[in-house]
């Protein structure tokens, strides 16, 4: 026999995709798809062995290094021309 729902109080039949705790299978089965792909876990993965490279790398002392002619020399050209151009502005 076919149930077509309790008569008494209106209720609809129950479906083959119900289950005794009220909830639908189907519904179940739309909300339980996977928040994120193995791509984003493995791009999560890079990042963190990316950040601890970094981290280990801050470590590190730095050394000082000789300075080369054409550093020296840019330098210098910066000094100067950054000079002149306070010159002519308290100058006139």
């Amino acid at each position: 026999m076919k149930d077509d729902g309790n008569a008494d109080t209106g209720d609809p039949p129950e479906r083959s995709g119900d289950r005794p705790d009220g909830t639908d299978v189907e519904a179940d089965d739309a909300e339980s798809e996977w928040e994120f792909t193995l791509e984003d876990l493995e791009a999560r993965e890079k990042e963190r062995e990316a950040t601890e490279r970094a981290r280990e790398q801050r470590h590190e002392p730095i050394e000082p290094g000789d300075p080369s002619l054409e550093g020296t020399v840019f330098v210098l050209l910066g000094v100067a021309f950054t000079l002149f151009v306070i010159s002519r502005l308290l100058v006139g």
